[in-house]
C-alpha cells in the first residue's frame, strides 16, 4: 500500500472518530403506534400541536397525513414534524423535534395517546376474521 493511501485512510478513520464524540445534530424521530383509525389520530394531533401545545402549524395535509409546526418558547423557535401512517392495527406515528431531546419527542407522543384515550375513549377492538378464515364460497 502507498504512504498516501495509508494516510488518507487514517485521515478518514480519524475524522469518523472525531464525530463520534460530537452532540449529535441530527434530529432523532421517536416512534409510536395507535390503535385508533388515521381519521381520529391526525384531528387530535393537529389539536394537541395548535390548542395544547400552543405551536403554529407552518404546512399540513390531511390526504398525506403529516403536520409541520413551530413552537415558540422564549424567544427560541423550534421545529417539528409530524407523520401518521396508517398499518394493520392503526396508526404509526413518527416525531421530529429539531434541537430537542429524543425523551421530549416520546413526551409529544404519549400526550397524544393519552389525548386519543380521554377524548375518544379505549380503541374499538379489532374486528374478527371471518369463521371460513375468509374463504369464499361457491367453487367454480
Amino acid at each position: 500500500m502507498r504512504t498516501g493511501a495509508v494516510s488518507r485512510i487514517a485521515s478518514a478513520l480519524l475524522a469518523l472518530a472525531l464525530l463520534a464524540l460530537l452532540p449529535e445534530t441530527a434530529p432523532a424521530r421517536s416512534k409510536y403506534s395507535f390503535p385508533y383509525p388515521l381519521e381520529e389520530v391526525y384531528s387530535a394531533a393537529v389539536r394537541l400541536v395548535r390548542i395544547d401545545r400552543g405551536c403554529t402549524i407552518t404546512d399540513r395535509d390531511p390526504q398525506a397525513a403529516y403536520i409541520l409546526f413551530e413552537c415558540r418558547e422564549d424567544k427560541k423557535l423550534h421545529r417539528g414534524a409530524l407523520e401518521l401512517f396508517s398499518s394493520d392495527t392503526g396508526v404509526r406515528a413518527q416525531l421530529s423535534l429539531l434541537d430537542e431531546p429524543s425523551y421530549m419527542e416520546v413526551r409529544w407522543l404519549e400526550q397524544l395517546a393519552r389525548k386519543l384515550r380521554e377524548e375518544r375513549g379505549p380503541p374499538k377492538p379489532a374486528p374478527a376474521p371471518p369463521a371460513d378464515g375468509g374463504a369464499q364460497g361457491g367453487g367454480r
